[in-house]
């Protein structure tokens, strides 16, 4: 749902947010922004709209609301205890819609906070049907949140001519662990090659995953530590029982034994590992079983 948030402001701010809803309607939220210590009663909103001739359908619900007066370019008042005249209708003019809420005064309601829905009775509304429009707000009992609320506000402004913009999706890398089976003659590889992982994958990075806030599977992160250490990438480190291992950004692998498991007979394994990292922070370990061989097989 596509929605427009906005902030009407004088000595105290009100939070305007509109979404498009699908049903084809606009869900209106208003909220006194109370931050900097102030406070007041909201009385009522008004506001225009990009296609005068919608005022004849409107509809509006809402549990605060109390009264409400569609005409174009005609309204500047609801009822009989609220209106926007003076400096704001002399600035912005006459308003399309308005919409009160509550009751005169804080003695029964004392609202600061409220939303309605506004609907057609024959068109689907959009946000095209407010962006860029004037708004109006009508504030009773301002002052002091703890204080005296002697004053009262009118506040206008313009809607933004655009959408609020999404976030951009939060890329969520997970590293998976991968292991590695080898012989205890294992060397590192002369020819620039690497060693191929259990199952056949050649990165460590093939078995991870990365997906956007959409769900949507991106395959771009790169190796960023080994052992907990960033400079350690494309480096030589030391497996926690033996054994040297380089990790390259790409997820490739080469390792070597180096000697460190010569006691092993034939058949024996022994297991040492590693740890790398991925970006976004999230870690595994690559698990490398080693295989001890008769020392006739080095013959």
């Amino acid at each position: 749902m596509t929605s427009v948030t906005f902030e009407l402001a004088d000595s105290l701010g009100i939070i305007i947010a509109v979404t498009e809803m699908d049903d084809g309607t606009l869900h209106f939220t208003v909220t006194v922004d109370e931050t900097a210590g102030q406070t007041a009663d909201i009385d009522a909103l008004y506001f225009d709209l990009a296609d005068d001739s919608l005022v004849d359908g409107l509809t509006v619900m809402g549990a605060d609301v109390t009264d409400e007066n569609f005409a174009a370019n005609k309204v500047t008042k609801i009822g009989s205890h609220t209106n926007m005249n003076g400096e704001i209708v002399n600035e912005y003019g006459k308003f399309n819609s308005g919409i009160q809420f509550g009751t005169q005064g804080i003695a029964t309601d004392d609202i600061q906070s409220t939303s309605f829905v506004l609907s057609h009775d024959s068109v689907a509304l959009t946000l095209d049907d407010i962006l860029a429009q004037d708004f109006g707000i009508r504030l009773t009992s301002v002052g002091a949140i703890d204080g005296p609320r002697e004053d009262s506000l009118k506040i206008g402004g313009t809607a933004p001519d655009t959408p609020d913009q999404p976030p951009e999706p939060e890329l969520v890398n997970t590293a998976n662990a991968d292991s590695l089976f080898v012989s205890e003659r294992e060397t590192f590889e002369t020819d620039g090659s690497t060693d191929a992982l259990s199952g056949g994958a050649m990165s460590v990075l093939e078995n991870d995953t990365s997906f956007d806030g959409t769900d949507t599977f991106i395959y771009n992160e790169d190796v960023t530590a080994v052992n907990g250490d960033a400079g350690a990438v494309a480096q030589i480190v030391d497996g926690d029982n033996g054994g040297l291992l380089i990790v390259y950004a790409d997820g490739t692998v080469d390792f070597s034994a180096n000697g460190d498991f010569d006691a092993l007979n034939r058949g024996q394994t022994e297991v040492t590992n590693f740890t790398y990292e991925i970006e976004g922070g999230s870690t595994a370990i690559i698990d490398v079983t080693v295989l001890g061989e008769d020392r006739g097989d080095f013959g």
